[in-house]
Formats: structure tokens, C-alpha cells, sequence
């Protein structure tokens, strides 16, 4: 299973670019449960339920003062909590080989991702390009797995800013990303991500933060299809649409240390697409002279 709710994400959806050879080191520890999935037509079951606990590092570091580079490499443990057999698209499907009800963890996926800010006024905006590769040779059947072990290039831009004018300490950030991973045995994956923010600073050093999160399938194969090739792999090729949102707060521990903690669920979902809760808690040290993000003015973690 692939984590649909990796807080990374929410971390490179930032525009803002740190200067020249300064930075961020983030470590989040999630903990993902899946209860189940939604199918073709967006109905909700219990099929395949599985327990992920991950730690993501992640680094964001300024090449120059208008161009930054993100690095993130996830751990992975997975356990298989459902039945021994189960329907998924009415075909009957059963446990892989990692499927034994123990935690197998593993390395998952290495991403890197290039943004430019340029300005618009007081809106930050960052043409993105990234690169997700496999970080090694790992089990793709089953549900206990933790990744799709597929290449995939991503393009898209994000874009931020604050609202004082209208409320202050108040900010607001997106990204949209445009995916596509290698073709498989002739199957496709090409996708859509929609990822906004918005938070508040609602005391000297706690900012409160709400966020959703849209995947909008575009390419995939079908289940028929998969059923007659390698059902037992099916998450690694299945391609899936769902709305994820949640909410959390960050704490600035001193200039450089921020605490972070974010909870996010899946609201719906079609065609294979994670029925899931998961619990994000982390820490971020940034390095380097300062942050220079809405112009030197705010110390928190929009300013990333």
C-alpha cells in the first residue's frame, strides 16, 4: 500500500523558497491506519485492512535565493489487519505473502522536487518539477506492502500568500501537480493533485492549520484488466480518486525548532482508493541565517 496521506506532501506544497544555502531538515512520524476501500462507484467496504507506521526525512535547502531543492525518503512498516479472504470488485481476493498479520517494514520511494518563487504582488508562486524512483527492489504483492515500486515524474506549481489585508496572521497556500508513472505491462497511471492550506496564528508561537487534499484519477487500468494479468499486485497498478482533509497545529519551539502535528481523514474515494485515518507528529529544524519567506516578517512555518 502506498501512503496517500504522506505528510510530506503537505510540506512541499509550500511556494516560499529559502535563501541561498539555508534550509529545513523535517523528521514526521505517521501512523496510518486503513479500514477499508472505496470502489468503482464510491461506495465504502472493509476489504483489506492494513496498519502503517512511517518515518519521513525530508530537506528543503535553497540552491539560490529564488530556487530550492526538496529531498524526502519515507521508512515504512505495514501490517495486515483484515480477513483471510475478502471481494474486492467481485473477484475473490486473498492475503499476499507479507499478508501474516506482522509489521514487515522496508525503505519506500526517494523524491525530489525543484521549485522557482517569483512573485506576483504579494502572491509567491513556484513552478515545481519532481521525480519519485524506488529506493530499492521490495514486495509489491499484498496489501502489507509499502509502496508501487514505479518511477513517476510530477509538474505542476504551488502557490501562496499571506491575508492580512483581510484577516491578519492569516496565510493560504496550494500546489497542483500533474503525475504520470512509467507504463507497467502496458498499464498507465497518470493522475492529478490538488493540495491547499490555510492557517492562523492564533498566539505568539502556535499557528493553527487546516488542509485538504484532492487525487484525481486521469489514466489507469480497469479491474477486468487486472484480473486477467496479476490480481495479487492490483495496488501497484490501480489508480484512484479521493478527498482527503484535516487539520493541526505547529509550535515554534525557538527560531529555528517548530513541533508539528496534523490529523487528516479520507472523506470519499472511487476505484480502489484508501479508506483512511492517519496521525502525523514531527519536528523541523531549519539552518542558515533565517528565513526569508512574506519578506523577512514572519517567523513561522508558512514562511516555508
Amino acid at each position: 500500500m502506498s501512503i496517500q496521506l504522506a505528510y510530506a506532501a503537505s510540506l512541499c506544497a509550500q511556494p516560499w523558497v529559502p535563501p541561498k544555502g539555508e534550509g529545513s531538515v523535517s523528521i514526521v512520524y505517521q501512523n496510518y491506519y486503513v479500514i477499508g476501500h472505496f470502489d468503482a462507484k464510491g461506495h465504502e467496504n472493509f476489504n483489506g485492512a492494513t496498519h502503517a507506521k512511517a518515518i519521513v526525512a525530508d530537506v528543503d535547502v535553497g540552491l539560490t535565493d529564488t530556487l530550492a531543492l526538496t529531498l524526502s525518503l519515507p521508512f515504512i512498516a505495514a501490517k495486515y489487519t483484515g480477513p483471510s479472504a475478502y471481494v474486492v470488485g467481485g473477484i475473490l481476493t486473498r492475503p499476499g505473502p507479507l499478508d501474516d498479520r506482522t509489521y514487515h517494514g522496508a525503505l519506500q520511494d526517494l523524491h525530489a522536487e525543484l521549485r522557482r518563487e517569483c512573485r506576483v504582488g504579494p502572491v509567491a508562486i513556484a513552478p515545481l518539477i519532481g521525480v519519485t524512483l524506488p529506493s530499492h527492489d521490495y514486495e509489491t504483492h499484498g496489501e502489507a506492502v509499502v509502496g508501487r515500486h514505479r518511477r513517476e515524474l510530477q509538474a505542476g506549481a504551488s502557490a501562496g500568500t499571506d491575508l492580512n489585508r483581510i484577516l491578519p496572521h492569516t496565510y493560504v497556500h496550494g500546489r497542483y501537480g500533474l503525475a504520470a508513472a512509467e507504463r507497467l505491462h502496458g498499464f498507465p497511471s497518470v493522475r492529478s493533485n490538488i493540495d491547499l492550506e490555510a492557517g492562523v496564528d492564533a498566539a505568539e508561537r502556535l499557528t493553527l492549520r487546516g488542509v485538504a487534499a484532492w487525487q484525481i484519477r486521469h489514466k489507469g487500468p480497469t479491474i477486468p484488466s487486472l484480473n486477467a494479468f496479476d490480481w495479487l499486485a492490483h495496488d501497484r497498478f490501480i489508480v484512484s480518486s479521493y478527498f482527503n482533509v484535516g487539520g493541526g497545529l505547529t509550535i515554534s519551539m525557538t527560531e529555528n525548532t517548530e513541533l508539528h502535528a496534523l490529523w487528516i481523514s479520507t472523506v470519499s474515494g472511487n476505484n480502489g482508493a484508501h479508506r483512511a485515518r492517519m496521525l502525523a507528529i514531527g519536528t523541523s529544524w531549519s539552518f542558515g541565517s533565517g528565513w526569508g519567506g512574506f519578506g523577512g516578517e514572519v517567523k513561522s512555518s508558512r514562511s516555508r
